[in-house]
């Protein structure tokens, strides 16, 4: 019993020691969050930095994830709609992106969220010029 949970449960990637640099996520809705719990959990940050358009729920995510520091290793958690607080970004990881429309094609989509990562990413070269751009969206694989 003890080989087989020991097989099961094996790390694949062990979790960082240290944590380094800064990411930012961009776009606060479940992809996102899911994103920063688990570079949270993982300690692969110091420094989380939360960007979205709507002020009220990036704060809301960003007091939630604040208050479950207590749990995880030492990280800064910063919230704002305004880029510049994404300065010095090692990874930017993108979740924002508008929802498939009923009947709406894959194509569509796509169009639709190349106009919103127009705003987007312009702006996050701008403060991080050398960073990693990491798009997590839908669509995802064949348009």
């Amino acid at each position: 019993m003890a080989a087989t949970v020991k097989e099961v449960f094996e790390e694949i990637v062990p979790v960082a020691s240290t944590a380094h640099g800064k990411v930012t996520i961009v776009g606060v809705g479940q992809v996102g969050m899911a994103c920063a719990y688990s570079i949270l959990q993982q300690n692969i940050a110091n420094e989380i930095c939360l960007v979205d358009v709507i002020a009220d729920k990036l704060k809301g995510e960003m007091m939630d994830l604040q208050h479950g520091l207590a749990f995880t290793r030492h990280c800064v958690v910063k919230a704002d709609t305004d880029y510049s607080i994404t300065a010095g970004s090692k990874i930017c990881v993108i979740t924002a992106g508008a929802r498939q429309r009923e009947g709406e094609t894959r194509l569509s989509l796509v169009q639709r969220n190349v106009e919103i990562f127009k705003g987007i990413v312009p702006q996050l070269v701008k403060y991080s010029p050398d960073t990693i751009i990491m798009v997590v969206s839908n669509p995802g694989k064949d348009a």
